[in-house]
């Protein structure tokens, strides 16, 4: 996703075209951690991520113990949002080696990159994934959708007198049939505005893959 050229990269890195303070203070941090404390934050964040129950006192006695509190504010801080960021994505999109490349160029010290890797793309990943599943908000999804055309030979209302309409009925999967009327000169409005916004996605994706991450320097 990227590489550097000249202080800036060709392509976002997989946190976005801006990556957040907390992420960028891990590369004058994370040199002055040791590993057993590193492993100990991340072991918190994969529970978290997992949804398991943290132990009250875990993190306080990290702190505690740290000759830097505030910094290993920021450094959980930082390792929180750099993981939830690369795990929001597929691994058929956030290959490992270009993770891997990505850690480099936020300058991530080679004895921790690993570690962070192995979450990513390690066998906690599923439960990771079914946690996000299953956190999420669910709706009900169309299970099919049929529409015929209707048109009214009379009416009380003399302006719609052979206008024809759209009658459309749909079932969704929570068992519910929906049955509504849809206008042709409305339907045809909803038609453009549907072709309209996904043609102004689609140059928006263009011009973000655009945009060079500034200066990690």
């Amino acid at each position: 996703m990227a590489a550097g050229v000249g202080g800036v990269t060709e392509k976002t890195l997989f946190l976005g075209p801006k990556i957040p303070k907390e992420v960028k203070s891990l590369k004058k941090l994370l040199p002055g951690l040791d590993k057993q404390t590193f492993r100990s934050l991340l072991k918190i964040a994969v529970a978290d991520f997992e949804g398991r129950q943290i132990p009250v006192d875990a993190y306080p006695d990290l702190r505690s113990s740290s000759p830097d509190p505030d910094g290993l504010d920021v450094v959980f801080s930082g390792l929180h949002t750099l993981l939830r960021a690369a795990l929001r994505l597929p691994t058929t999109v956030l290959k490992q080696e270009t993770f891997k490349e990505d850690l480099e160029v936020l300058r991530i010290p080679g004895e921790f990159v690993e570690d962070l890797a192995s979450i990513v793309f390690g066998p906690r990943r599923t439960n990771i994934d079914q946690k996000t599943i299953d956190g999420a908000p669910s709706y009900p999804t169309l299970e099919s959708l049929r529409w015929r055309i209707d048109v009214s030979i009379s009416t009380n209302v003399l302006s719609r007198a052979l206008e024809p309409s759209i009658l459309m009925e749909m079932d969704t999967s929570d068992g519910k049939s929906h049955s509504f009327e849809v206008q042709r000169a409305e339907f045809h409005k909803l038609r453009h505005a549907v072709a309209t916004a996904l043609k102004e996605m689609e140059e928006l994706e263009k011009k973000v893959d655009k945009i060079p991450v500034q200066s990690l320097q």
